[in-house]
């Protein structure tokens, strides 16, 4: 009888620790470049190259951090499995 397939991974690399390490680095991109924005605008009312850059990092960082909390979704499962295999080697060879 064939088994039902297996669900697969959107990032077979990415683990827990690497997406909370994107996670909090694009955070903090996001952060420093809406305060830089928002500075800019409160001091010269036009808008230059600058803005727009900022704007347009801004609008990036967004869209990854969406795909960040995506790819959370779906690879949460094997994260869960990965470090229930993680935590019976542990214990296995804490019992030997």
């Amino acid at each position: 009888m064939a088994q039902p397939a297996a669900p697969k991974r959107l990032q077979p690399r990415m683990t827990r620790g690497a997406f909370r390490v994107q996670f909090v680095l694009w955070s903090i991109l996001l952060t420093l470049q809406l305060v830089v924005l928002i500075m800019n605008l409160s001091l010269l009312p036009a808008w230059d190259l600058g803005d727009y850059i900022s704007l347009a990092i801004v609008t990036l960082t967004v869209i990854y951090l969406a795909f960040l909390l995506y790819v959370r979704h779906h690879d949460g499962l094997f994260w869960d499995e990965e470090e229930a295999a993680r935590a019976d080697w542990d214990r296995r060879g804490r019992a030997l």
